[in-house]
């Protein structure tokens, strides 16, 4: 074959491997129909295309043809491939006998030749051919397998792009998955349980461990640890000052440990043995500027974590963070409401209790009077004087049980401050959002262009917007609806007008819904809008029902403005004098 011939001949084998790529962009094909032209183009009885592995610094064999045993990974420097791979220079040899201390793989083999697959300055591969005939390649031979190997590399290259693409769009339509799964989990210990297994499975690496920092910062504790076969059942703590890990969360920075067997010596080192785990990327889990953890991803050899791979672990770190603190929250809230509720029991028992022993209060005076007006004298010796002492001895004591009752309610009612009404109610929401989210239920709240300030009682004005939220939510149907609540004032009062979608109040009750333990249903109290009215009165304020229908109940009460001292408007008059 002529020089021109060999040209032609090469540039149409190159298109053939450029060609091959398309459709499948499958890296097995692309080393089968490289090899193949490159046998077509060169006499050979061996030929080899190898990948270079950068973390192990070896050379990789993906496909080879003349040889029938398998073939280890090449250490750089060994033999004429990592000859090539480490000092990236190709190599010819015409004649194995006479010219070259480098060792070929067959022992038959007389002339080679070895070409490094450079990329951007960068080996990626070698591709090496062998023949049992001396002098069989020339120079032209050598350009040739150049090109060849040239063009190689850049298929090789274009593949492991498009390979990096798909793995990328599966990374980021996973993290999507993962965060709609992790925000729908309100318990903390399945949110990091799927955390470390979501890691591991993106990372693609061996293991992944999660620990969680003690409250004095200086043990990490192991939480969840997962491998290829599932979670572990493994329990260790790591103290900070025997590992590198404590410097990542120090400095609130990713680190990477190449050989974690050199750095860490503590009791975690019993699970990096048994596992033969050598590689360790550190990622803190931090939320505001506060470790809370660690999320760390081990590899069984030798491993350069990729800038992708850190990326996607600083990811995963910050989606854990936010979702913990958003369960943390959520426990919270419903915490709260718990509580609200209970308060709310207690301030029904405490009202209830004031008005039964006002009740009792006045016909036990009644009784003490008209006893003390019997003016019961007999003799010492007679057992009625013991009788009597002893009734006159209950009725006092009695007394004394009301007045303490009664005296520990008045308390409880004069405690007042200064208060912004449009703060309350936001406050109030937020309570109570997650239960409306629940319940399908969009609330909306309208407020005034000014802060509307009253003097109040924090807690029980709350009690009675809580209270009035509750009615409205339970009025609306179980597929949902809309509750929408404006405040407004005027020269004197300010207003709190809530609207609700529900069924309306049956108009048997309309004019009896503030009287104690009224209620239509079946789980209420009867005493809520009872309670209310209680509370407004004692702050000079009222309550009313403003309408209920098939479409929907409004409600308004009313509370005196608070003016400050300077915009009051009797003070400003006064001053004007």
């Amino acid at each position: 074959m002529n020089t021109s011939d060999s040209i032609l001949a090469t540039i149409d084998s190159i298109n053939e491997i450029n060609e091959s790529i398309y459709g499948s962009y499958n890296l097995k094909d692309a080393f089968h129909t490289i090899l193949e032209k490159v046998n077509h183009h060169f006499s050979l009885n061996l030929a080899i295309i190898g990948i270079v592995n950068e973390d192990r610094q070896v050379v990789e064999i993906e496909i080879s043809k003349g040889i029938t045993e398998t073939i280890d990974p090449i250490p750089f420097k060994q033999s004429i491939i990592g000859w090539t791979a480490f000092y990236r220079k190709p190599v010819l040899i015409k004649n194995s006998r006479k010219e070259s201390k480098l060792t070929l793989l067959s022992p038959d083999s007389m002339s080679a030749i070895t070409i490094p697959m450079i990329l951007n300055g960068k080996t990626i591969g070698v591709m090496h051919i062998e023949s049992k005939q001396a002098e069989q390649y020339s120079l032209d031979d050598l350009k040739i397998a150049t090109a060849f190997a040239n063009e190689a590399g850049k298929v090789i290259s274009n593949i492991w792009l498009v390979d990096q693409l798909k793995s990328k769009t599966d990374q980021l339509y996973s993290l999507v998955n993962l965060s709609r799964n992790l925000v729908a989990k309100l318990d903390r210990n399945s949110i990091l349980i799927n955390l470390a297994q979501e890691t591991r499975t993106l990372l693609k690496c061996h293991s992944c461990a999660l620990f969680l920092i003690s409250p004095d910062k200086n043990i990490l504790d192991l939480h969840t640890m997962v491998n290829t076969t599932g979670i572990l059942n493994d329990t260790s703590q790591i103290d900070l000052r025997d590992s590198a890990i404590g410097g990542a969360l120090k400095r609130k920075k990713q680190i990477e440990i190449h050989n974690i067997l050199y750095t860490e010596e503590n009791e975690f080192n019993s699970i990096i043995l048994r596992d033969s785990l050598y590689s360790m990327l550190v990622t803190p889990i931090i939320f505001q500027n506060k470790v809370v953890g660690v999320l760390n991803a081990y590899s069984q050899e030798k491993h350069r974590f990729s800038d992708d791979e850190k990326r996607t672990a600083f990811a995963l770190a910050d989606l854990g963070a936010m979702t913990l603190e958003n369960a943390r929250l959520y426990e919270k809230t419903f915490t709260s409401e718990e509580i609200l509720r209970k308060n709310e029991k207690l301030t029904t028992l405490g009202l209830l209790s004031a008005e039964i022993a006002h009740e009792i209060r006045n016909p036990l005076t009644v009784i003490k009077l008209l006893f003390q007006t019997l003016d019961l004298q007999f003799d010492a010796s007679d057992p009625r004087s013991k009788d009597a002492e002893l009734i006159t001895e209950r009725i006092n004591h009695l007394e004394t049980i009301v007045e303490r009752v009664l005296g520990f309610s008045h308390r409880n009612h004069n405690t007042k401050s200064r208060n912004c009404l449009s703060t309350l109610v936001e406050e109030s929401l937020q309570l109570v959002r997650l239960k409306l989210n629940q319940l399908k239920i969009d609330i909306s709240l309208e407020k005034s262009d000014e802060d509307l300030f009253i003097e109040a009682n924090k807690g029980q004005i709350q009690q009675v917007i809580l209270n009035l939220i509750f009615n409205a939510s339970q009025a609306i149907s179980k597929s949902g609806g809309k509750i929408h609540i404006k405040l407004s004032k005027d020269n004197q009062f300010v207003y709190f007008n809530i609207q609700d979608n529900g069924h309306g109040i049956p108009e048997s009750i309309k004019d009896r819904i503030f009287e104690s333990f009224l209620t239509n249903r079946s789980e209420g109290t009867g005493l809520g809008l009872s309670i209310a009215k209680r509370i407004l009165a004692s702050h000079r304020g009222n309550i009313s029902l403003i309408k209920s229908d098939p479409e929907g109940t409004v409600f308004e009460f009313a509370l005196p403005l608070s003016y400050s001292l300077e915009n009051n408007p009797s003070t400003a008059s006064s001053k004007s004098e």
